[in-house]
């Protein structure tokens, strides 16, 4: 009878071909010795044996294999918990289901959570046919927003080919710019790269020259556009996205622009840009646009571009624009804040002394309320509160307003615990 550990047969009782008897006392791979395997083969053996790192990782992938083969996707899902529960237990074609929701921010939500894992096949592919279905000319925008910020280049080119379906046209078109866009990947710039100066609809070249943004091989698109497209809203998108980039072509481009752009919109991106740049020019430009510019939206980009400042070259500036006509409610209440948003006693200072300045010229025909960018009070009293009360005053004493200016500065006379008369003015009820 043959001792244990030693026969050869298999469990049917024959001889196992191909196997090797050991002598007695000795293994493969015994201690001491190499073994009739040798070292290389007694490295192999060693690794495949139950226990081993080639074993475990085969039974890892078999047990991968066995759970695709055997599961069964539900028919739908309805909460984003489920989408979790079958990412932990590896389901990944039930988790797939959510693609297919009625609910547009489960599908994002899916998509999203299917992104994080690029090295299983059944979710890439899942996602990539929920992306664009070129049979039927359509494709997801919610599925694509859950991409954004994803660096994915194999995902954004399954999306990238609805850019050439001619069915996908308008707003839908642009609405596909907008959520490729919103994929950090470079296949997703590349593809829109190319429609900031070749597609026929300004929306999409606007769009376009947005989301290309973060590309440095946009720029000279960028600026082409900037510089030659016909579109106002495109000129205004590319200067927008030139912002922070500090490039010779770039600053020249966006000076001009700010400069003699026939268009206040573009003037005005332009502007913000310029400051974005942080060029020694910046504060010229500024104060010119903010004083001269006929353009309100280049004025209010002017004045914005200062919020919260506190060097005295700014305040200069904003002091002149305070104490000059603006006929745009936006822009005043633009000043306002500001002025009131600066950390500088100067700030609130100017604020209080042109309380008389800026209700004589703008309260009058209705209560202060009802006017854009009338009520300086508040805005003082917001910055300073403390010295509202000789604010008002001082300002009382100035006199020379309108029935509305006398109404609206008793009331805060009052407000603030002083005495002062509101008369009633036309159109108002006595309480």
């Amino acid at each position: 009878m043959e001792r244990s550990g030693q026969s050869t047969r298999s469990p049917l009782g024959d001889e196992a071909p191909g196997l090797r008897r050991d002598p007695p006392g000795r293994s493969a791979c015994g201690p001491g010795t190499s073994g009739h395997l040798g070292r290389a083969g007694c490295a192999s053996y060693i690794a495949g044996r139950p226990g081993g790192p080639v074993y475990r990782l085969s039974i890892a992938m078999m047990t991968i294999l066995v759970t695709s083969a055997c599961e069964i996707p539900p028919r739908f899902v309805q909460e984003s918990g489920e989408i979790d529960g079958f990412l932990a237990r590896r389901a990944y074609r039930s988790a797939c289901v959510g693609l297919t929701a009625s609910d547009e921010s489960l599908r994002e939500y899916t998509a999203e959570k299917l992104a994080e894992y690029p090295h299983i096949k059944a979710a890439t592919d899942c996602v990539c046919e929920a992306l664009y279905d070129a049979d039927a000319g359509t494709f997801d925008a919610a599925v694509a927003t859950g991409l954004a910020g994803s660096h994915r280049d194999d995902l954004a080119s399954c999306l990238a080919p609805a850019l050439d379906d001619e069915r996908i046209e308008g707003d839908d078109r642009a609405d596909l710019v907008r959520v490729l866009g919103g994929m950090d990947a470079k296949g997703a710039y590349d593809a829109l790269a190319s429609l900031v100066r070749s597609d026929p609809l300004p929306s999409v070249r606007a769009m376009a020259a947005g989301a290309v943004r973060p590309s440095p091989a946009a720029i000279p698109l960028l600026i082409e556009a900037l510089q030659l497209d016909d579109e106002a809203q495109v000129r205004a998108a590319a200067a927008t996205a030139l912002a922070d980039r500090k490039d010779d072509a770039v600053i020249e481009a966006i000076t001009t622009a700010a400069a003699s752009d026939p268009d206040g919109g573009v003037r005005g991106a332009a502007l913000r840009a310029a400051v974005s740049l942080k060029l020694s020019q910046t504060d010229d430009m500024v104060c010119r646009a903010m004083l001269e510019d006929p353009d309100e939206r280049v004025r209010l980009a002017a004045v914005q571009s200062w919020k919260g400042t506190k060097r005295k070259r700014a305040l200069d500036c904003l002091d002149r624009r305070m104490k000059a006509e603006e006929e745009s409610g936006t822009v005043r209440a633009a000043l306002l804040e500001t002025l009131g948003a600066s950390p500088s006693d100067r700030a609130a200072l100017m604020l209080c002394d042109n309380i008389g300045i800026w209700v004589r010229r703008y309260v009058h025909g209705k209560v202060a309320y009802e006017i854009e960018g009338a009520d300086i009070v508040r805005a003082q009293n917001n910055r300073d509160w403390e010295r509202s009360y000789a604010c008002v005053a001082a300002a009382i004493r100035q006199g020379g307003y309108s029935c509305y200016g006398r109404n609206y500065l008793g009331h805060w006379m009052r407000d603030l615990g002083g005495k002062a008369s509101t008369p009633l003015c036309p159109g108002m009820r006595r309480n």
